[in-house]
């Protein structure tokens, strides 16, 4: 069996990616796939997924080893690198997986997959219709509003929102966002939908038309929902500074548009090229980084408790929605 564990402050769509990597190795190699914390998925009221067994419901447990997926700490661009592991096939029955996956490549060619492991609740997609000449602006804020080199300016969603003008039938836009008020900040004569997590991605999975941030949420409905044309930065993780990698080589996916930081877009496989470059730069250059206790951390809170963190970070963004 391969073992899988959901885990506290985990989003839906790392759950996603982490959950459907491993079914898909798991159907490669012909193990069992079972869910440690199945009660932590972010999606188990509107999305069902397909698994053999939760772990806490196993009678006769067994003991597993734990197969860790390759990642690489960047000190230049201070980021966890990411990548397709190809080890992982070589795993031994009763292995839990650890690490992010997020590479198309975990599906070994078959993106359709993903339709029948990943289902979106039928009533819901009924009930959420948007128009074809819509366009999402899929804005993340939140925690990423401390890291400025994550970041999107509202220069790239502006751009983004001229270029769809000039490739598509677009003549309005919507917000889905994590931050309601830090994307009123940006656009406030867009209407916002915001809050109701079930909601924002029922309404990415129908739209037909996206701009996306550098965010792990809006993949699994884009990639399971309606056919679509999709904007995403140039360069992921690090758009502006990024001394020509692809922050991560994982984070790089098919059909997708890619915008640059001088606002041109380039196709995927433009894009392609510079990932597999950035790859190559990884494993020639860097040491494999298994323990993510070895991250240096930063920020200016670190000294402080989960609570008292938490605590500051929601005045400061009241007080300054566009930073904190």
């Amino acid at each position: 069996m391969i073992i899988i564990e959901f885990k506290e402050g985990q989003g839906l769509g790392n759950q996603l990616w982490y959950y459907s990597s491993a079914k898909s190795i798991a159907d490669k190699l012909n193990f069992e796939l079972v869910i440690q914390n199945y009660h932590l998925f972010k999606g188990k009221k509107f999305l069902k997924i397909e698994f053999d067994s939760i772990w806490d419901e196993i009678q006769d447990k067994k003991e597993y080893t734990i197969f860790n997926e390759k990642l690489y700490y960047d000190y230049e661009l201070k980021y966890v690198i990411s990548d397709f592991d190809q080890n992982v096939l070589n795993i031994s029955k009763n292995t839990k997986l650890e690490g992010l996956y997020q590479s198309e490549k975990y599906f070994f060619g078959d993106l359709a997959k993903l339709k029948k492991h990943i289902i979106l609740d039928p009533k819901i997609i009924n009930s959420t219709n948007i128009d074809k000449k819509i366009c999402i602006l899929n804005i993340r804020g939140g925690e990423y509003k401390r890291h400025k080199k994550f970041m999107l300016r509202k220069k790239y969603w502006e751009n983004a929102m001229n270029n769809f003008k000039n490739i598509s039938s677009v003549n309005d836009f919507l917000i889905v966002t994590d931050d309601f008020k830090y994307a009123k900040s940006l656009f406030p004569n867009l209407e916002i939908i915001h809050g109701d997590i079930q909601k924002c991605y029922a309404t990415i999975f129908n739209c037909s038309n996206i701009i996306v941030s550098n965010s792990t949420f809006s993949y699994f409905p884009c990639t399971t929902g309606l056919k679509k044309k999709i904007i995403a930065p140039m360069y992921w993780a690090r758009p502006i500074v990024n001394n020509g990698r692809w922050i991560s080589p994982a984070n790089i996916y098919k059909d997708w548009i890619y915008q640059d930081k001088n606002y041109k877009l380039k196709t995927y496989s433009e894009c392609l090229k510079i990932a597999l470059n950035t790859s190559n730069y990884y494993s020639k250059n860097y040491n494999i980084l298994v323990n993510k206790k070895d991250i240096p951390k930063t920020g200016f809170l670190n000294f402080l408790t989960k609570k008292q963190k938490k605590i500051i970070k929601n005045i400061l963004g009241f007080i300054l929605p566009r930073i904190f």
